[in-house]
């Protein structure tokens, strides 16, 4: 049975928000296990949620990357030596000799070739994270992006950090003479990324030592920065949107309310939402001239549409101003529909 007792805006703000975990179905069937989303709050008080990439798709990234940076560094060496070549030839064919400065030249081109190559490999990730909002071409590829642990786009030091540190998760370096047993000197190793492992298997953000020092973490892409868009089947919902006047801005404290009921509001009893709509809606109801018998419910799903869906760039169904449009047939003795 509900009651009439009239809650505070504290006590409206405090229910709505803790209708969440009691209510959810099977909300403790989930403790213990392995959780790959993040909850991140901004200072206004928004929550956004972000899906963690794991080790899989980050190391398919890395060897995107590899293979972009390096294939289109040596194809650019290839036709540096290339034009080298064809002009060393072209001048000795014209004077019957090569001049010892080409032969000087192409020494120190390939110092030059040495020293790049160490630029690309520490810089290239470095370079493409700052530049392009957190991705390489790689994690591009793979659908991934890096961002601060606070929710923020990464800046060049972080993306420095983190690259420069890279050098830590991929030891221990096993060398090709003690991988097959080989008994010549070889100069190339295999990187083994055990350090890498470890770490990221410690932290339930997935981070290797890089992502721990530069405070970044991975995550997917495809995820969205906030919550989708809560779509009613109900066509009376943006009819009577209509009534909330135009020139009506909400705080953001309310704003934060009615989005959160109305994500809440699939997981409650149909009595228990009608019963704190009706605290919400009452006082705003009465501000906009709104019908007394109009479902509380429904004008606080109306609400919703009219402060986030009519500002996704759609044209608000605006009423002219005419509030007394007849309601009691549209909505009086009627439940509302589900979601």
């Amino acid at each position: 049975m509900s009651s009439d007792r009239k809650f505070s805006a504290t006590e409206t703000d405090s229910m709505v928000r803790g209708i969440g975990g009691v209510n959810r179905p099977h909300a403790n069937d989930h403790k213990g296990a392995i959780d790959t989303m993040m909850l991140v709050k901004t200072p206004e008080n928004i929550s956004f949620q972000y899906e963690i990439s794991g080790p899989f798709y980050r190391f398919i990234a890395y060897l995107a990357d590899l293979v972009f940076a390096f294939g289109g560094y040596f194809a650019a060496i290839g036709l540096l030596y290339f034009l080298l070549i064809m002009t060393a030839l072209l001048i000795g064919s014209a004077i019957g000799n090569i001049p010892q400065f080409f032969e000087l030249f192409a020494g120190v081109v390939f110092g030059l070739v040495l020293v790049g190559f160490f630029v690309v490999y520490w810089f290239y990730g470095a370079y493409m994270e700052t530049r392009f909002n957190g991705q390489t071409l790689g994690k591009r590829l793979c659908g991934i992006r890096v961002i601060s642990v606070d929710g923020h786009a990464i800046d060049g030091v972080q993306a420095t950090l983190r690259n420069f540190f890279r050098f830590l998760d991929i030891m221990p370096i096993v060398p090709l003479q003690m991988l097959f047993g080989l008994e010549a000197q070889v100069l190339f190793a295999i990187p083994t990324f055990l350090i890498g492992l470890v770490v990221m298997s410690l932290n339930r953000k997935f981070q290797r030592v890089g992502d721990l020092v530069a405070g970044t973490v991975v995550i997917f892409e495809e995820k969205k920065h906030r919550p989708d868009l809560i779509e009613f089947e109900d066509e009376r919902v943006p009819k009577l949107a209509e009534l909330i006047p135009a020139d009506f801005v909400a705080s953001r404290g309310l704003t934060q309310v009615v989005a959160e009921f109305a994500e809440e509001r699939k997981y409650l009893a149909p009595q228990r939402s009608a019963d704190i709509a009706k605290h919400l809606a009452g006082p705003l109801m009465d501000r906009f001239g709104i019908l007394g018998n109009t479902d509380p419910d429904l004008f606080m799903c109306s609400l919703y549409h009219r402060l986030f869906v009519n500002q996704e760039g759609r044209e608000p169904q605006l009423g002219g101003g005419k509030e007394s449009v007849e309601l009691g047939a549209l909505i009086s003795g009627e439940k509302r529909s589900e979601q």
